[in-house]
C-alpha cells in the first residue's frame, strides 16, 4: 500500500471533511499527545488518525491546539468504525476531556500482553512483529510548541502509521490461540475503567509514598507543603513533580526544619525550581504546625485498620490457590496467564473470598459473574472452579476461637 504525506489539520472545515472520509474505513488509527511534561494542566495538543483509502493509507495529524477536536466524537465513538491505539488508557482519558470519548477501541499493549509478549512496547512490537524499526527520540518532546515542523509531523505520522498493520498482525496470533474473545474482553475493560474516576480519590499529599507513617502534626505539615507546591506549579506553569518531589516533602514534614539554611540542608529541596521557594516552604511548614493536624474529614484516611488472622488466611489461602490453579490451566491451553484470569480479576476474587463470598449480596457464583471485564466466555468456561477456589479458601480459614 502506498503512504500519502501527513495531512496537518488546523481548521474546522478540514476536520469535517476529514472526519466524512475516514467515517468510511474500515478501520482507523489513533493516538494523541499532550504536553503534560511541561505545563501544570496537560492540554490535548495532536491528534493523529490513520486509516486505509483506496489503495494507500491516509494519515491526519489533527492540531488540537488550532481546533476542537469535539466534531471528531462520532468518529471514534461506538458508530464509528472499530478503533486501534496502543496502551489507550491515557489517550481515552484525553479525548473524553476534549469532548471525543473513545468506544468500540482495541489495544495493541492488551493483545501483546494476552500473547506473552515479553515486550510490549509500540517500537519493540513494530520491530518484533513488522521489521519496522520507530524512532522514538521527539518521546519526550513539548507537543504544545508551535509551529509543527516536518520531523514533528513525521514522528506523528509514524506512531499510528504501523498500527493496523500490527493490530492485523497481533489478531493473526490470537486467532491461531482461539482468544480472540479474551483479547476483546480486557480491551473492553481497560477502555471502561480509563473513563472511570481514578481509584486513589485521596488528595495528592495522602498518596505520597511515607506519609501514613507521619504523626498527626507531620502530614499537616505535608499537606501544606503540598499545597504550597501546587500554588508554585500553577504560577510557574510547570508540571508539580519539576518544582519539587514528594519525597522532597515528606523529608521536610519528617524534619521540620524553622531555618532556610535548614531547608538547604535536604537535598533537592532547594534545588533547581524549588531554590525559589525556600521561604514558601518554611510558611507551609510553619501553617502545618499551627493546623496540629490535617482537616478532620480527612483524617480517616490515615486509620489503618490490621487485618484479622481470618484474612490474613483466606488472602494467602486465595491467593496461592489462584496462582496455582491459573499457572496449570495456562499450562494445559499453552496460553498466557493473563488469558485465564487477568490479575484484576484474580484481586476481585481475592476480595469475594475476604467477604465470605458474598460480594455486593447473593450466591458465590452470583459475585464472580459481575467481576468487572471476566467476561461471559471466562465464566462459562471457568465460573464453577472459580466457585470452587472460593469455597476451598474459606474452608482453610481458622477457626472462630483463633481469630
Amino acid at each position: 500500500m502506498s503512504q500519502a504525506p501527513p495531512v496537518l489539520v488546523e481548521r474546522e472545515g478540514d476536520l469535517a471533511r476529514l472526519v466524512e472520509r475516514a467515517a468510511r474505513a474500515d478501520a482507523l488509527a489513533v493516538d494523541v499527545e499532550a504536553n503534560g511534561l511541561f505545563a501544570y494542566r496537560p492540554r490535548l495538543c495532536t491528534v493523529q488518525l490513520a486509516f486505509r483509502e483506496g489503495d494507500g493509507v491516509a494519515v491526519a495529524v489533527v492540531d488540537a491546539l488550532r481546533v476542537p477536536v469535539a466534531p471528531l466524537a462520532p468518529l471514534l465513538g461506538a458508530a464509528g468504525p472499530p478503533k486501534v491505539l496502543h496502551d489507550l488508557t491515557f489517550d481515552a482519558r484525553m479525548l473524553a476531556e476534549a469532548g471525543a470519548p473513545l468506544a468500540a477501541a482495541r489495544d495493541t499493549s492488551v493483545a501483546a500482553r494476552m500473547l506473552g509478549r515479553a515486550a510490549t512496547g509500540l517500537a519493540a512490537l513494530a520491530a518484533a512483529e513488522l521489521g519496522v524499526k520507530l524512532d522514538k527520540q521527539l518521546q519526550q518532546h513539548d507537543w504544545g510548541r508551535r509551529p509543527l515542523a516536518g520531523a514533528e509531523l513525521r514522528y506523528l505520522a509514524d506512531d499510528v502509521l504501523h498500527l493496523l498493520p500490527l493490530d492485523a498482525r497481533l489478531a493473526e496470533h490470537g486467532r491461531a490461540l482461539g482468544i480472540e474473545d479474551e483479547i476483546a474482553e480486557e480491551c473492553a475493560y481497560k477502555l471502561a475503567t480509563a473513563l472511570r474516576p481514578p481509584r486513589d480519590p485521596r488528595p495528592a499529599y495522602a498518596r505520597i509514598k511515607g506519609a501514613q507513617a507521619l504523626d498527626p502534626e507531620g502530614r499537616a505539615i505535608l499537606r501544606r507543603l503540598v499545597l504550597a507546591r501546587e500554588a508554585a506549579a500553577e504560577e510557574a506553569d510547570q508540571p508539580a513533580f519539576k518544582i519539587v518531589a514528594g519525597e522532597v516533602l515528606l523529608e521536610l514534614a519528617q524534619r521540620r526544619p524553622t531555618r532556610a539554611d535548614d531547608v538547604r540542608a535536604v537535598r533537592g529541596a532547594a534545588a533547581g525550581r524549588a531554590g525559589g521557594f525556600v521561604a514558601a516552604w518554611l510558611r507551609a511548614i510553619e501553617e502545618g504546625r499551627s493546623d496540629g493536624d490535617v482537616p478532620e474529614d480527612e483524617r480517616a484516611l490515615f486509620a489503618q485498620a490490621r487485618p484479622s488472622r481470618r484474612e490474613i488466611a483466606v488472602r494467602r489461602a486465595m491467593e496461592t490457590r489462584i496462582a496455582a490453579w491459573r499457572r496449570a490451566e495456562a499450562k494445559a491451553r499453552q496460553v498466557d496467564e493473563q488469558v485465564v484470569l487477568p490479575g484484576h480479576c484474580a484481586q476481585d476474587l481475592v476480595e469475594i473470598a475476604l467477604a465470605g463470598g458474598r460480594a455486593g449480596g447473593g450466591t458465590v457464583a452470583d459475585a464472580i459473574a459481575r467481576i468487572p471485564g471476566l467476561g461471559a466466555r471466562r465464566l462459562a468456561r471457568y465460573g464453577a472452579a472459580l466457585a470452587a477456589l472460593v469455597t476451598a479458601a474459606l474452608a482453610s480459614e481458622p477457626p472462630a476461637a483463633a481469630v
